[in-house]
């Protein structure tokens, strides 16, 4: 039973990455006005990602033009309750039964949580993999199987691959420059560091964790990998000119699509490099920002259906995201046989247990930051400077634009 029985109403959507989730979002809405006429969907046009998808939900607030409902990162949860923004929605989750009974991962549901209450249920999520063109590795005389498992031995396999590829050909490439520095934060963690302390407002990524992570994105400047946007690395990789990429799982359907039968492609986890090594959760979740409790009520219907077992089924068919459903990978008619003939998807599903927090940084700031790290990190992997001088800079920006943590 939809929200409004008595009159129809039209729910305000925005969404980002409209490469990625055109498709997808016109067919989730489709699906939904089928089973709920009386509500309609209407999407604001899309944005290019979710810095500045959190830059137009802040305009909103001044304008008093906010959407119903928007698909957000899930590192800017924090940026938005802490500034008023964004429904609770404990109670609808509690009306409908739990979120056990929803379906939902505990873990992945975890992630949409802020201070206690529940603001986002996740839509579309992704972990960092490798992906792998298995002729290239041949040429060199390897195996996907035995790929290395870490970044100096990747690096050394990477320079083998162009000697016996030739010219036009790049070893190893690393996505660095991924929205809310994701992939950056990976390296940290995946070495058991942190970006924040607990008191989620002092740096932590300055101990020997995220020095090592400095000293690893200067290798990748260091080995001769080029400096390519986001979309230029993707597209030389399924074009068959880039070996080994480390990048987001929200690729991986189109990868398969635009790569057809030209070479072997093969997803491989994210190197882990610590027994206690964690990957942050990248993509966004669903948020709810109708203030009127008639239209709240709708949103959480919508919400409720495109984080559910058939939303989640689509979301996967037309993306490489992982689901958050848990309903949708164990029954065998969603994604329960999908996963076991689509073997790239499943690399995501297998690195759950290892998930942690994508750290956002909290106050005003937020998203300066993002672009104040984003340019040191781009100073190390082009070249311009190393890990021991960018450091002592990087932890003298960041902490000038933090809000001072209040005491309890």
């Amino acid at each position: 039973m939809s929200a409004s029985a008595s009159a129809e109403m039209t729910l305000d959507v925005l969404y980002t990455t409209p490469g990625t989730f055109n498709a997808l979002q016109q067919d989730l809405a489709k699906r939904f006005t089928e089973l709920h006429p009386d509500i309609k969907i209407k999407f604001r046009n899309p944005v290019a990602g979710y810095e500045e998808a959190a830059q137009q939900i802040l305009r909103d607030q001044l304008t008093g033009r906010l959407p119903d409902v928007a698909f957000n990162g899930i590192n800017q949860i924090g940026l938005f309750v802490d500034r008023g923004l964004g429904t609770p929605l404990d109670d609808f989750i509690a009306g409908d039964g739990g979120a056990a009974k929803l379906g939902y991962y505990p873990t992945l549901a975890e992630l949409g949580r802020w201070k206690g209450k529940t603001y986002g249920l996740p839509f579309a999520v992704s972990t960092p993999v490798l992906y792998v063109n298995a002729d290239l590795v041949a040429k060199a005389g390897g195996r996907v199987d035995d790929l290395p498992k870490t970044w100096p031995e990747l690096i050394a396999l990477g320079k083998k691959i162009e000697a016996a590829a030739g010219q036009g050909k790049t070893g190893l490439y690393f996505q660095w420059e991924q929205t809310g520095n994701w992939l950056v934060q990976s390296l940290v963690t995946s070495r058991g560091g942190r970006i924040l302390k607990a008191d989620g407002c002092t740096i932590a990524f300055n101990d020997d964790n995220g020095k090592w992570a400095l000293k690893t994105l200067e290798s990748f400047g260091q080995s001769g990998m080029p400096n390519l946007a986001l979309g230029q690395a993707r597209q030389s990789f399924v074009a068959g000119n880039v070996a080994v990429l480390a990048d987001s799982t929200s690729y991986v359907a189109a990868a398969q699509r635009q790569i057809g039968e030209r070479f072997t492609f093969r997803t491989v986890p994210f190197p882990l490099a610590s027994e206690d090594g964690r990957l942050p959760a990248g993509g966004n979740v669903a948020m709810v920002f109708a203030k009127d409790p008639v239209r709240q009520k709708a949103a959480w219907e919508y919400v409720k259906f495109v984080t559910g077992p058939v939303g989640q089924t689509q979301m996967v068919h037309l993306t490489g995201y992982m689901p958050g459903n848990e309903i949708a990978v164990r029954a065998p008619e969603l994604l329960g046989r999908f996963y076991d003939n689509n073997p790239n998807h499943k690399t995501s599903i297998a690195q759950l247990p290892v998930l942690t927090e994508w750290a956002a940084f909290p106050g005003e700031n937020s998203l300066k930051i993002i672009e104040v790290v984003k340019s040191h990190t781009e100073a190390l992997v082009t070249g311009r400077r190393k890990a021991e001088e960018v450091m002592p800079d990087l932890s003298k920006d960041v902490r000038a634009l933090l809000p001072a943590c209040k005491s309890e």
